[in-house]
């Protein structure tokens, strides 16, 4: 399951995702970066992440299929979360992605809608 998040404006988005995430909202989530990048070209993005142990097989296809087609629209993208194993995968994906990313704790999350748009 996702949510978009209110606090960004223009080329900044955010979602909040927890356990449940399908393939559907993976298409949904895209479809709205789409659009921002269409409009924006480069975006910015944060995810907070709340909960999260896996990912339906299907969602997870979804989310490569976007990546191959937009990781160089994608600016910076900050991520939160209070799991040691996200924060090592953001450094980690930080290295093989286009944009540049950074983790943030789940209470920093004005620091991270900061970062994005410094």
């Amino acid at each position: 399951m996702f949510e978009q998040l209110g606090g960004g404006s223009g080329k900044v988005l955010g979602f909040k995702i927890n356990d449940g995430v399908t393939g559907e909202d993976v298409r949904k989530m895209s479809r709205i970066l789409a659009d921002a990048i269409a409009e924006w070209g480069k975006i910015l993005i944060l995810i907070d992440i709340e909960g999260f142990r896996h990912m339906e097989i299907e969602a997870l296809i979804e989310k490569l299929k976007f990546a191959k087609d937009h990781s160089r629209d994608i600016e910076r993208m900050a991520v939160l979360s209070d799991r040691v194993w996200i924060k090592s995968w953001v450094k980690v994906g930080g290295l093989l992605a286009h944009a540049e990313t950074k983790h943030f704790y789940r209470s920093e999350i004005e620091a991270a809608w900061k970062w994005l748009e410094s």
